[in-house]
């Protein structure tokens, strides 16, 4: 029954997704992607991925949780790079391309949690009906 309403509920607002078995897997903007996999114990089971080529990961597939400990790492990483570039003698200022590095990282990180909360959200109240 849950099922069958969340297939309605995307059909009816037109999302591209595909139903495998226990499976719904939707394909959201900017290659995110949430499966739905539905339980036997009648509980429904919300994962999320960035797969192909998305803002947050480049090619790398990952889930969103895993996308910023890649990015926070990725941050230390440059930003100890940059120290250490502009501690030298005739030191190279990257301060304005860390503060775009980092604003890349904020504005699509908000986007894609943004996004896949407000997804789960209209799922959850769609099978409250």
């Amino acid at each position: 029954m849950e099922k069958k309403k969340i297939l309605n509920f995307l059909a009816k607002y037109n999302y591209n997704y595909c139903e495998k078995n226990n499976l719904i897997i939707v394909k959201l903007e900017l290659s995110q992607q949430v499966t739905i996999q539905f339980d036997e114990s009648n509980k429904i089971i919300l994962k999320d991925k960035l797969v192909g080529w998305n803002f947050l990961t480049g090619m790398i597939e990952m889930t969103l949780k895993n996308a910023f400990i890649y990015n926070l790492t990725g941050t230390i990483l440059f930003g100890s790079i940059i120290t250490y570039f502009e501690n030298k003698e005739n030191g190279l200022n990257l301060n304005s391309l860390f503060l775009v590095f980092i604003t890349w990282i904020i504005l699509f990180s908000t986007f894609y949690i943004v996004k896949l909360e407000n997804f789960k959200n209209r799922i959850i109240n769609c099978t409250r009906e």
